[in-house]
């Protein structure tokens, strides 16, 4: 990495030579870029990163305003092995490694990388905040520079490359005097992952912004190149180092409240640093998780950003704008009372010849005017603005005059125009993926643009010519509308103080979305009359670690109204709530379970709705989930054979947990838990949903289910769909009757599709299934639906794809002897795989208690235990399916109403038996957040649950229903991934 070039490079006179940059000077600025990259990952991995069109855009867009030829040259390779030969026989400038390298360890990789290529930079990207841990000492580093978390943000990328391109080029940079930096002192790898790119992009967004109009390509090239550097440390020694090596060229401090000095982790650690290090007068933000440390920064006179009660873009741009300079210059007089503020160098100049001379005295002795100048570009202006004292001039008038003259100089600097990325002219939807505005797609859209590439280069369409096998129609809205969005309407202060989501609701759908973006969804409009479906995207959404799956909104359109004004309302309605749904009650609650203080942003999917038109209903022929890997298999059915949930109707009955039907496409004459005629009839799907399309006139904020239909099971007997999903019921023979031709009640076995191959659909989802595996290199989760073309061809649609978190396989564990006598919970049907320890409080459902028909009141007593015990781990039981939607299944809380429960157990009564949960987005939340996953069935000698035990422990509060209980000591769960087996046990 260290590249010389100081032969060439023009050498600075010393300190006290007054020397001022020259044209020349900036041809050697980040004379070192990244230009090569070795990224080691799956195909999944490097899709997100590099393929999606986010990355490179972004990338090429820098590299197109530098003038450069290219953007860096990414080489994937998907092992160890592969990626050290490389290494062997050519020359890369930085190596990328996912912390997922199928066959070597990543540290021992790093180390080794490091032997063939020394000089070269090594980042480990860490897929999940669980393995942070791992690597964040610095002692285990073996080889690896830098270690950042993926948070599912392709800025991250981007964040990566200026990092190291930074750290490469300060020491050459700074020489010449023009280039300033930024220092961070951070040693959370989740904290600077997630607002290392805000930084980096906020800092490029705002020098771009500030570049005055006018200026020739050339020197909108040197400017670029001399954007502020960002430097970070991650202990108080190392921020010491770079502050004294580059304290004249700062701008500004960031630092952490807590980090290591002399190895040692000190509390307070930042604010020595800014006692006993910094002696410039520098613009210092103190970040922390813990707001009690704001009095002590504001007794050193420096800002302070908490970290969990603001958004990382908000604090960044505020910080950048309000201390460094890229925000309006705000006269004061020296009591700090506010004379004018001004935002363009020209209105500056006009009011430098006006506001009273005290004011410019008073900015002239903080160098404010420099620093302001400095952050719009104004380089040779600021150099020559910065050694002048107030000393130096006979009287204020002088100085006042010498300003404006100086500034003059800089008058004819001109704002360049803005590109869009969307026309018009040109738009088309039909079996399309559009993108409108910019931004990232989010993760349900990078998914199902990932989707369509895997599709396309399949062979799937040739294995089944006689089915249609698509993605539907999209339009994707990029997360840059919803910034445009919630800046323009006010709505980051006010999401802040976290409203009720029914004035969340309302005050979404009163704001305005910015009025191109109004008037492209008014073409988009004219293109389709087509049902619709607005569905949520957010970056956090469907990624490796946290799939965010069911946190967020989804409406369903009828898209008929016959004015077209109100139906434009209506969709943008649906969007503005789509966005609302980022900070409602459940969105947030799950976010602060999993990525604490996380930078959260809203894309959203316009996509056709799948189905066909019955009378005064739209519906497909069926829906459901598609899981890869199956949680729960039955003899003789195989973890590996996947499983999938599928219904009549619109999917929302699958995702939400009512009672649908099961089965492996591996083996689909086998339906799990459901042996006769009886169970299958009572265990099967009795309802469905479709949309409503005589709802022309609605107000979305009533709930997602405004514009559905919830019909029974026999009122689709007439729209024929029945003759694919139905079979029925003879009670005389007490028998199922495969079809609808005879008499008796309809039944959804999907035995048409199942054993007569009607429609395509056994073969078809297993190989997308695999598809979908090997592409992502983990487990997936397929929704899908499908329904009849007008000419009777069968379309399946895959609707989206997403990572099934599964095991976390890096823990041996083992249920021994001791275990098992003091076991409290015994079963055989698991999920997860890990050890939790010293829980000491349970939130149970007793049989004594239990009311199949009172589920609504029992979940709304779990909900009031959760809040009371806030940030305290639980273990939750109960009979039934948690998550459920149909009440008279199990327990219908949702996920933000157990979010502190971190071992859930599923029981089943006499005469309440149930098949474990399957294929729902509560479940699969659950799964993803490593939660261990219990289920206990009814009379088995093999698995059971002591009831004794915990209707004799202590009753701390209870409820009609629900109880909050604590046993003599504490209590662990052990979880056994590879065979399923768990076990719940005194210590």
């Amino acid at each position: 990495m260290s590249e010389s070039h100081s032969e060439h490079r023009p050498k600075r006179p010393g300190p006290d030579v007054d020397y001022r940059p020259t044209s020349r000077d900036y041809f050697y600025l980040m004379k070192f870029r990244v230009t090569k990259i070795l990224l080691i990952s799956s195909l999944y991995d490097a899709f997100t990163l590099e393929e999606e069109g986010l990355l490179m855009e972004q990338i090429s867009s820098e590299y197109r305003d530098l003038a450069l030829s290219s953007p860096p040259q990414v080489v994937r390779v998907s092992t160890g092995k592969e990626a050290l030969e490389e290494l062997r026989h050519g020359r890369y400038d930085l190596v990328i490694t996912m912390s997922q390298v199928v066959d070597v360890d990543p540290c021992e990789f790093c180390a080794e990388a490091c032997t063939l290529q020394p000089d070269v930079p090594v980042v480990l990207l860490a897929a999940g905040p669980e393995e942070i841990p791992v690597f964040s000492s610095f002692e285990d580093r073996k080889g690896i520079d830098k270690i950042f978390y993926w948070t599912g943000d392709s800025a991250l990328f981007l964040a990566i490359t200026k990092y190291i391109e930074d750290k490469a080029n300060i020491t050459a940079d700074s020489r010449l005097g023009t280039v300033k930096a930024i220092l961070v002192i951070e040693d959370s790898p989740m904290d600077y992952s997630t607002f290392l790119p805000v930084l980096y992009t906020e800092v490029m967004r705002q020098t771009q912004a500030l570049i005055a109009d006018g200026l020739n390509e050339q020197e909108k090239w040197f400017r670029k190149k001399s954007r502020p550097k960002i430097l970070l440390a991650e202990s108080f020694d190392e921020a010491r180092v770079l502050y004294e090596q580059y304290k004249k060229s700062l701008l500004g401090i960031i630092t952490d409240v807590t980090y290591p000095r002399h190895g040692k982790v000190e509390q307070d650690a930042g604010f020595q640093f800014i006692e006993e290090v910094v002696d410039e007068d520098l613009p210092i933000l103190v970040q922390s998780h813990q707001n009690e440390h704001r009095q002590r920064a504001e007794r050193l006179g420096v800002s302070f950003r908490e970290k969990n009660a603001e958004t990382v873009t908000q604090g960044m741009r505020s910080f950048l704008k309000q201390h460094l300079g890229f925000g309006d210059f705000v006269f004061r007089r020296p009591d700090g009372t506010e004379v004018a503020r001004v935002s363009e160098i020209s209105e500056f100049l006009d009011f430098m010849q006006h506001v009273p001379l005290e004011s410019i005295r008073y900015h002239g002795h903080k160098n404010d005017f420099s620093r302001w100048l400095l952050a719009r570009g104004e380089t040779t202006l600021a150099l020559e603005l910065k050694p002048k004292k107030v000393s130096d001039f006979k009287h204020d008038g002088e100085m006042r005059e010498y300003l404006v003259e100086a500034i003059r100089k800089s008058q004819r600097e001109k704002r360049l125009g803005i590109i869009t990325d969307f026309s018009q002219e040109t738009f088309e939807f039909e079996e399309a993926f559009n993108r409108l505005g910019g931004g990232s797609l989010g993760g349900k859209g990078r998914g199902l643009a990932f989707l369509g590439q895997l599709l396309h280069h399949s062979n799937v369409g040739k294995d089944f010519e006689d089915c249609t096998v698509r993605l539907p129609s999209t339009l994707a809205l990029g997360t840059d509308i919803f910034d445009a969005f919630m800046a323009s309407n006010e709505l980051y202060d006010y999401v802040a103080g976290n409203p009720p989501d029914p004035e969340l609701s309302t005050r979404f759908s009163a704001a305005n979305l910015p009025e191109d973006v109004r008037e492209s969804l008014g073409v988009f409009l004219k293109h389709t009359h087509h049902p619709l479906a607005v569905r949520s995207s957010s970056l956090l959404e469907d990624s490796q670690s946290q799939p965010f799956a069911g946190v967020y909104a989804t409406y369903m359109l009828p898209n008929n109204c016959e004015d077209e004004a109100l139906r434009l309302d209506q969709l943008c309605q649906a969007v503005k709530l789509v966005f609302a749904s980022t900070f409602s009650e459940r969105a947030r609650a799950y976010t602060q379970s999993v990525v604490p203080g996380a930078e959260e942003k809203m894309a959203v999917l316009i996509q056709k709705l799948v189905g066909g038109h019955y009378g005064t209903r739209f519906y497909p022929i069926y829906s459901g989930v598609g899981q890869s890997a199956n949680f729960y298999p039955v003899s003789p059915l195989e973890r590996d054979d996947g499983i999938v949930s599928a219904a009549l109707g619109l999917g929302r009955i699958v995702v939400e947990g009512g009672k649908v039907l099961s089965f492996s496409p591996a083996h689909p004459g086998i339906l799990p838990g459901l042996t006769t005629p009886e169970e299958i009839a009572e265990g099967t799907q009795n309802y469905f949903y479709a949309l409503d399309l005589e709802k022309k006139i609605f107000d979305l904020r009533d709930g997602e289910e405004t514009t559905l239909k919830v019909l029974q099971v026999s009122e689709a007997e007439g729209d024929g769909t029945l003759r694919y999903v139905a079979s029925t019921f003879d009670p005389v023979d007490n028998r199922l009757r495969d079809g609808v031709d005879s008499r008796g009640p309809k039944i959804v076995t999907f035995a048409g599709i199942r054993k007569y191959d009607m429609l395509p659909f056994c073969e078809l989802i297993s190989e997308l299934m695999a598809m979908g595996e090997k592409g992502m290199g983990r487990p997936v989760e397929i929704e899908f639906a499908g329904a009849l073309a007008a000419d009777g061809t069968p379309e399946f649609y895959v609707l989206q794809i997403r990572p099934l978190v599964t095991l976390r396989e890096r823990q041996q564990v083992v249920i021994d002897r001791t275990d098992l006598e003091n076991a409290l919970i015994l079963a055989g049907d698991a999920l997860g795989n890990g050890i939790l320890e010293g829980i000491e409080d349970i939130v149970m459902v007793s049989p004594g208690t239990f009311e199949p028909t009172r589920t609504i009141e029992i979940a709304a007593e779990v909900r009031e235990f959760n809040r009371s015990l806030d940030k305290i781990p639980y273990i939750l039981i109960g009979p039934g399916r948690w998550g459920t939607r149909d009440r008279f299944a199990g327990i219908p809380v949702q996920w933000h109403e157990i979010s502190w429960a971190r071992a859930v157990v599923e029981t089943a009564l006499e005469g309440f038996s149930l098949s474990p949960s399957q294929g729902t987005h509560f479940f699969h939340n659950i799964t993803s957040l490593g939660i261990l996953y219990l289920a206990v069935p009814h009379g088995s000698d093999e698995n059971f649950i002591r009831w004794e035990e915990f209707e004799r422990a202590e009753v701390v509060s209870a409820g009609k229903y629900v109880k909050h209980l604590r046993l003599p000591g504490p209590l662990a769960v052990k979880v056994d991934g590879h065979s399923g087996n768990a076990v719940v046990f005194r210590q």
